[in-house]
């Protein structure tokens, strides 16, 4: 085995300026609904926005569980000294088409159905969302190389180009207000074809070993699994707030926003920056690997607690402001009580992502379906007793449970990843350096 390749050093600098990168990556996501409804009018906007749903869903789930992957995967390799090269890459792109291509089957077209028969003119739509699912396919694939090169400590450009999903349409509709929907959604997949191109052609220039051994997919499953099973947490806040009073859903939606904006922010700008060292914990030695992963915790676990409390803060001073809509104040005031939960967000994604480096993601199934179950409980029971308010109260107390519960299993699997790759220690040196402290220690007692 090659000589394990040191982890790249995170430099506070470097925090902040890929921070300052994933804000400015989040802004076109966020602005693409308002442009496009301001200039194409509601009734255009809401049919490619629908469309755009089934793919941003898959998107969102199956690229997010391709490119955890592989970064643990193709980090554990480089930790190794044997960063995966182009054959290993061509076998592994071929198996992640493969699996985007079986759950756009599997589950965009259901979707793209069941969304149709809806619509006034169901056959468009489902052509709409058709050209709309290119884009998660490619995706996916897009999604391996980006991992590729996280996994090398190369964070900067793989954040910044998701911006290309949105921004290509967005220039689209500025340009041309009147086209045909089609060529907005066009302009999605033309923005991931851009994203794999510029991915691609920089992973030809990262360094590559003929030594590394096949890069496994068997986890995806569980993970897309996961993923989907967690998104009926939503579903369920939703459907207890649908017979809340007028204003309760929007309130709901504003609050879920920032949380979710501020939350993507630390994830992209901090935590994806150390996704490579943890990948390469299996090479460390115990000791220097326990040490790495105990600061890197601490510091996110500090951030994530000044912007959670900055935020709720924020979000309760503005909500005093009377001139604002009443949907929106409660939004604030909601937005308060998620905010206090970001330190909990942290060690369910850290947590998740530990799983899948240990490569035991059926358990993330099984959380996910056991906070599923325990959201709908919580919902149901802080509703009753406190009303709209109570669905944000059981959000963030069913964060508190989920990361307690993620602490206590990472806590126990650490000690099985740091080192899990090392040559086992030699069992003669190792007796002969017992003897050799205990002599020590005994002639020591002497003196």
């Amino acid at each position: 085995m090659s000589g394990a390749t040191p982890a790249p050093k995170v430099r506070s600098r470097s925090d902040v300026l890929t921070t300052g990168v994933a804000a400015l990556v989040l802004f076109p996501g966020f602005a693409f609904s308002f442009v496009l409804s301001w200039l194409v009018g509601t009734s255009r906007s809401d049919e490619l926005l629908l469309a755009a749903s089934v793919s941003l869903t898959l998107t969102n789930v199956v690229g997010n569980a391709i490119e955890a992957n592989s970064v643990a995967e193709m980090g554990r390799l480089i930790g190794r000294g044997t960063p995966p090269g182009r054959q290993v890459l061509r076998s592994y792109s071929r198996r992640i088409f493969l699996f985007a291509l079986a759950t756009c089957v599997a589950v965009g077209l259901p979707l793209t159905v069941v969304y149709a028969f809806r619509r006034t003119d169901p056959y468009q739509f489902a052509a709409l969302a058709g050209v709309m699912l290119l884009m998660a396919l490619v995706g996916g694939v897009s999604s391996a190389f980006s991992g590729l090169n996280i996994a090398h400590g190369r964070v900067a450009l793989p954040i910044s180009l998701q911006s290309l999903r949105t921004v290509v349409p967005i220039v689209l509709v500025l340009a041309w207000p009147t086209a045909p929907l089609f060529v907005y959604a066009a302009g999605f997949v033309l923005g991931e074809l851009v994203r794999l191109t510029v991915l691609y052609r920089t992973s030809r220039r990262l360094p590559s070993s003929e030594e590394a051994e096949t890069l496994p997919t068997r986890g995806l499953v569980w993970q897309s699994a996961s993923a989907l099973t967690a998104q009926s947490g939503p579903v369920t806040d939703r459907i207890f707030l649908a017979r809340s009073p007028v204003g309760s859903l929007s309130s709901y939606e504003m609050a879920d926003k920032l949380f979710f904006a501020a939350a993507q922010v630390v994830n992209l700008g901090l935590v994806v920056r150390r996704l490579s060292r943890w990948a390469r914990l299996p090479s460390y030695e115990p000791a220097a690997g326990r040490a790495m992963f105990r600061k890197d915790f601490g510091i996110l676990f500090a951030v994530n607690v000044a912007v959670g409390l900055v935020g709720s803060g924020v979000c309760l001073l503005a909500s005093t402001f009377d001139f604002l809509p009443s949907p929106w104040l409660q939004g604030l005031r909601w937005g308060a009580i998620l905010f206090l939960s970001m330190p909990f967000s942290l060690c369910i994604s850290c947590g998740g992502r530990m799983l899948i480096i240990a490569r035991r993601q059926r358990l993330l199934v099984w959380f996910a379906a056991t906070f599923a179950v325990l959201n709908a409980l919580a919902d149901w029971l802080f509703f009753v007793l406190y009303g709209p308010i109570g669905i944000p109260i059981a959000t963030a107390l069913v964060r508190l449970v989920s990361a307690i519960l993620y602490l206590i299993v990472v806590t126990r699997l650490l000690p099985q990843i740091i080192g899990s790759d090392l040559p086992p220690a030699d069992k003669e040196e190792t007796e002969a350096a017992t003897a050799y402290v205990d002599a020590e220690s005994v002639s020591g007692d002497r003196a």
